[in-house]
């Protein structure tokens, strides 16, 4: 109970009750007039942010719902088909597309016909949200790489934004791509075969009628000194068994180390042919940044059974013994040839075995 009440006590009151059979809530919206205010709040000027195209709330609650609330913008009365009021949230303005140089709007007012000398008085901030630079969490490339860059924000259907990419070399071949998916807008950035002039920072900014945002991207292009790649884990015969049974998932787990990227594998089945195009069953993973390289078969057969091999292929570079160079299109790869063999026993036979 409240020996005192006052107008900025009006809003919702909750109770809530729990016991053994559970429990029930429930709130109740009060309305508390002294009988001099119209609104709740009673000090202005009062800063609202929001950001382009997105509803503005304003604080205009009534101490009564029979009250009416009246906007003006520049000194003039704004239609009442351009905002909503309700008594127990405020005045909702969806969207100031429609009124003149809205970014340039200094302040809105609140009216009511309750009382005739009071108002309140909302000072707009209107801006952009930051664009979001994605690049797969790399900030590291090679020389000689792709360097790809997205720039993106969300911001309401009725307004494009204009993007804007400042780069550390000026002198970069560069190819841009926008793309728009309902709110949500996209710049691409590529630049193909970096150099060590790339590195630095890559500025996004959009804009929109005189708003401007922009976030930062900071990128490093290195020399690219190691070009190898080696298996690890392998034995003397690079032959590594496992036993699966007919009916079961196989998973072949590998790690590499060197040169991490831009590497390219191909998986052959016993028959020498190339797997992972024919086989649906079967699914490759390849996590570069981890090292890692896999082979999964659903469900095999008895069909399955042989010796798989696996070659990883890598840019031109140096080599150790365990390689073979070889020229394709006079274009050298090194690569390095892991084979696995594995045995398909049928669970049929190995019971009768047992027996």
């Amino acid at each position: 109970m409240f020996k005192f009440v006052f107008e900025e006590f009006t809003g919702y009151y909750n109770c809530s009750y729990g016991g053994e059979d559970g429990g029930e809530s429930k709130s109740s919206y009060i309305y508390i007039s002294e009988g001099f205010r119209g609104f709740v709040m009673n000090f202005s000027p009062q800063t609202v942010k929001v950001y382009l195209g997105e509803p503005m709330l304003l604080d205009c609650r009534t101490t009564r719902p029979d009250i009416k609330v009246y906007l003006l913008i520049h000194q003039k009365q704004v239609s009442r088909l351009q905002y909503k009021f309700d008594p127990r949230v405020g005045v909702i303005v969806e969207d100031l597309k429609g009124f003149p140089n809205q970014t340039q709007i200094k302040e809105i007012i609140c009216l009511n016909n309750y009382s005739a000398f009071e108002e309140l008085t909302f000072i707009p901030e209107i801006s952009l949200r930051k664009p979001l630079i994605e690049n797969h969490n790399r900030s590291e490339y090679f020389v000689g790489e792709e360097i790809a860059l997205n720039c993106s924000t969300y911001m309401n259907e009725k307004y494009k934004p204009h993007f804007e990419w400042t780069l550390p070399n000026i002198s970069a071949i560069r190819e841009l791509k926008e793309f728009v998916n309902k709110s949500l807008s996209t710049s691409t950035l590529l630049i193909k075969n970096a150099s060590l002039s790339d590195s630095g920072q890559y500025v996004c900014t959009i804009s929109v009628l005189n708003l401007f945002e922009s976030n930062v991207k900071n990128i490093e292009v290195k020399e690219n000194i190691i070009q190898f790649v080696k298996f690890k884990d392998k034995n003397d015969s690079m032959v590594h068994e496992k036993i699966v049974y007919e009916g079961d998932d196989f998973l072949w787990d590998m790690q590499f180390e060197g040169y991490p990227r831009n590497l390219i594998y191909t998986f052959y089945n016993p028959y020498g042919d190339l797997f992972l195009h024919k086989e649906k069953r079967a699914n490759a993973s390849y996590v570069y940044e981890e090292g890692k390289l896999s082979l999964g078969i659903k469900r095999v057969t008895a069909e399955d059974f042989g010796n798989y091999s696996v070659r990883l292929e890598a840019p031109n570079g140096s080599y150790d013994e365990n390689y073979v160079i070889r020229s394709n299109a006079n274009k050298f790869y090194k690569y390095n040839e892991n084979i696995l063999t594995y045995q398909i026993c049928e669970k049929r036979l190995q019971r009768e075995n047992n027996m």
